[in-house]
């Protein structure tokens, strides 16, 4: 699936990448008369998840934004398969000039190289990080009809029986279940993993009582926690979420390292010149900063991450290690 999505006159793009910029390899680069000026025709973001997800909704808004900035049309293609496999692998396999850019997730970024085992590509060394663009913070739901008003609740609901109270996934190896197998090793207790092919279907596995509870993004489950009919017990992030301030964070629930989240990044083929890359990466940086970027995620309960190229790939190596000892811990075999 495809959508054009118009960026503004050329004149806003000479301007923004007249100016000297700082990029990831620490090189200066300035636009001069030798140099083509970048982007020099449309763009293609490639979202490997489906239209509608939340990884499509933020990639359209990210894209509206790069597009304005840029001054050229953004095309958002939805190559959608394999867990974000497929929409990736055709990022590696473009031509390296920038202009196909991959929109990843925690999952393509991260989970995918932990749990598939024969991936036709290697992303540390056939792709190229530009920045992160934003996280949405995970928080524990349970079905309205579960007797657990607290963490507390229901860690000893959990310990009484354990293995009887289930949790729902979007998927085996999704951030989803990541994110319920890492409530499984912080709060010590033994849950059911019950996975469905989807967020939207493991949310209304709890609506139909088909599961107990489930850890997953605000975009998801604010529908049915506005209804009532599903309830947050506590915030997998370092602070409350100003749209559920009555909702604490697992560390205040007595839970600690219960950190969780579905983040996005875009990247290019690794082989992008690196003029090209720095000039991506200014634009990059201005769309993160830009209020109206800012405000938007804030409605969807999502914040930018708006932090340096060292940062970003700390914090990614850091998501890495700690995901690689979910898996170990709680057993889960590469496909």
């Amino acid at each position: 699936m495809t959508e054009r999505i118009t960026g503004h006159p050329s004149a806003l793009r000479r301007l923004a990448l007249s100016l000297p910029v700082v990029g990831a390899g620490g090189l200066a680069f300035a636009q001069t008369a030798a140099t083509p000026a970048f982007p020099d025709r449309p763009l293609t973001l490639v979202v490997p998840f489906p239209a509608g997800g939340p990884a499509d909704i933020i990639g359209r808004l990210y894209a509206q934004h790069l597009g304005r900035l840029a001054g050229q049309n953004v095309v958002v293609e939805n190559r959608v398969g394999a867990a974000g496999v497929i929409g990736t692998q055709a990022v590696v396999a473009a031509q390296p000039t920038g202009h196909t850019i991959l929109f990843g997730s925690t999952s393509t970024q991260v989970i995918n190289e932990l749990l598939i085992r024969k991936l036709p590509y290697d992303a540390a060394r056939d792709l190229s990080l530009v920045g992160l663009v934003a996280i949405a913070p995970h928080l524990l739901a349970v079905r309205g009809g579960l007797p657990a008003q607290s963490v507390s609740d229901l860690i000893g609901l959990a310990r009484r029986e354990p293995g009887r109270l289930s949790f729902s996934s979007a998927g085996p190896g999704s951030i989803v279940q990541m994110g319920g197998e890492l409530l499984k090793l912080r709060a010590g207790i033994d849950l059911l993993h019950v996975p469905y092919k989807g967020g939207g279907p493991a949310t209304l596995a709890l609506l139909s009582g088909e599961a107990d509870m489930t850890v997953n993004d605000l975009t998801t489950l604010r529908p049915h926690l506005d209804s009532g009919k599903i309830r947050a017990l506590a915030v997998a992030h370092a602070s409350r979420l100003p749209q559920l301030p009555a909702v604490p964070t697992f560390a205040e629930a007595g839970v600690q390292g219960m950190l969780s989240s579905t983040w996005w990044a875009i990247s290019v083929p690794s082989k992008t010149p690196n003029d090209v890359r720095v000039a991506l990466r200014a634009l990059h940086e201005r769309v993160v900063a830009d209020p109206d970027y800012v405000a938007r995620l804030a409605s969807m309960a999502c914040e930018p991450l708006a932090i340096p190229p060292a940062q970003s790939a700390t914090f990614i190596t850091e998501e890495a290690t700690k995901w690689r000892s979910v898996v170990t811990a709680a057993k889960i075999e590469s496909q």
